[in-house]
């Protein structure tokens, strides 16, 4: 007798081959990073075909053949239409999803980093402010250095200047409102926050990110 699993998990990418059907890469709450195909879903008269876009949030019943994950239905929970119809939300949202399919492996459970996601992408779809945005990809970046276990506040603070230091020190007291009121912390300055974090995610694990990728409209 077959077994349903019923999953909820955010779409980070996907590539469609054959006329019909699309490879999906998966960030789930139970199972971490996976791949599986959803068949036939090019040609569907579905609806909710967004379903297999990246940034969506989707509900899977799945069951397992093997080793491989196999699609019996799905879902959509949330499609993020605020960030889809902002290309500057939408470039960050895409940022997020890139680091994360460098970050995770297939086949670990992260429920932290799943959550992280979630709760950034729910804040990105409501909140547009430039600064805020930077900020939050600031936050994501050290949460996630913290998880991989890279995270050594000495060797980071050691190529920043004075207010990044004071930016970096807050963010990691998780004391994000009192880096808002500080109008000094201006965007650029964030935002090269971002690429001197990304220089040492570099150092250290031989990940390569930029942030200048996924920037619609620059600074």
């Amino acid at each position: 007798m077959t077994k349903f699993i019923s999953n909820k998990a955010f779409v980070l990418g996907n590539y469609s081959f054959g006329e019909a059907d699309r490879n999906l890469i998966l960030l789930t709450e139970d199972f971490g990073k996976i791949q599986l195909t959803v068949k036939g879903i090019l040609k569907s008269k579905r609806r909710d075909k967004v379903a297999t876009e990246p940034i969506s949030y989707v509900e899977f019943l799945l069951y397992k053949k093997g080793e491989q994950f196999i699609v019996n239905d799905f879902s959509l929970l949330e499609s993020f239409e605020n960030i889809r119809q902002d290309l500057d939300s939408l470039g960050v949202a895409f940022y997020l999803l890139a680091v994360l399919n460098k970050f995770v492996f297939e086949g670990y459970r992260v429920p932290k980093i799943f959550r992280l996601l979630k709760n950034s992408l729910y804040y990105l779809n409501q909140e547009r402010d430039r600064r805020k945005q930077l900020l939050l990809l600031n936050y994501f970046l050290f949460f996630l250095m913290q998880e991989e276990g890279i995270f050594r506040m000495d060797e980071i603070l050691e190529h920043l200047s004075f207010e990044e230091k004071e930016i970096s020190r807050l963010l990691y007291q998780k004391k994000i409102e009192s880096i808002l009121k500080e109008e000094e912390y201006t965007e650029e300055k964030l935002f090269f926050l971002i690429k001197k974090m990304e220089r040492y995610i570099r150092e250290k694990l031989d990940i390569d990110i930029s942030i200048e990728q996924y920037m619609m409209g620059g600074l």
